[in-house]
């Protein structure tokens, strides 16, 4: 069983707590998580999402170790199982993001016409369309990825996903519906970059300069991204933050392997 959301309009504060990592980790996985979390809870604890992304990162690399260096499978199909898994593991939840979003897009029109059909339950041309473009690019990007660093590679790609998602929440109107606009109290522009200070370290440590340089590209992505549909749709909607989630996973991987030939 998932967990129950309590909603409060109230503001929150940055304060990690056992209810709000669980709310987290049962909201971006198929980990069951039988509790009653209220949004407030989650919203100040979305500091730990990065870190929940490197927790799954962690889980996509046990994956590709045993495909590819025990059973000996090609970086393709590596790559492909990698994928598949973790985008199963997370409950299908960002690519549903990417899909809406790509929909919304594709509509000519006001932002509130584009915001509606990106809300709309069905999916058109448009979103599968943007799936299948961040799909291709994520497995192209991964089975280019040098065997030496895969391991590190698919930690930092999820890292680096979860830090674009809540990046995406700093600017932008809030949406009027969906709880994205509740969670997304639980950071600002200040805290933003002592995030980024942290986590270029822990990138660092993954992956050196690239895993710095990935984990800049992926801030810079959810900036774009939410600036973008603030233009586009009036607001940020948690559609946009899972998109940025899924569309940062490829960013990170093209920065590194451009940084792995220069660096």
């Amino acid at each position: 069983m998932g967990v129950f959301y309590l909603e409060k309009e109230n503001k929150t504060v940055v304060r990690p707590n056992i209810n709000g990592i669980l709310g987290i980790v049962s909201f971006s996985t198929r980990i069951p998580v039988n509790r009653y979390v209220s949004i407030e809870e989650m919203a100040s604890s979305v500091v730990i999402w990065p870190y929940v992304g490197l927790a799954i990162g962690i889980l996509g690399a046990i994956v590709a170790y045993v495909s590819h260096f025990l059973l000996g499978l090609s970086l393709m199909l590596t790559s492909v199982l990698v994928y598949v898994f973790i985008i199963w593991f997370t409950g299908f939840n960002h690519v549903d993001g990417v899909m809406d979003m790509g929909d919304g897009l594709m509509v000519h029109g006001d932002p509130e016409k584009r915001l509606n059909v990106m809300r709309d339950s069905m999916v058109g041309t448009g979103g599968i369309a943007t799936f299948f473009i961040v799909a291709s690019l994520t497995l192209t990007a991964l089975s280019s990825i040098p065997e030496s660093h895969l391991i590190q590679s698919i930690l930092l790609m999820e890292f680096a996903a979860k830090f674009s998602m809540i990046t995406s929440m700093v600017i932008g109107k809030d949406d009027t519906k969906g709880i994205g606009r509740l969670i997304k109290s639980g950071i600002n522009s200040k805290i933003l970059f002592i995030l980024l200070i942290i986590n270029s370290i822990i990138g660092y440590f993954i992956l050196g300069i690239s895993g710095v340089c990935a984990i800049i590209a992926a801030v810079a992505t959810g900036l774009y991204l939410s600036h973008m549909a603030d233009k586009t749709f009036g607001c940020v909607t948690g559609d946009i933050m899972g998109a940025s989630n899924e569309i940062a996973r490829v960013v990170s991987l093209i920065v590194l392997l451009i940084t792995f030939n220069f660096i």
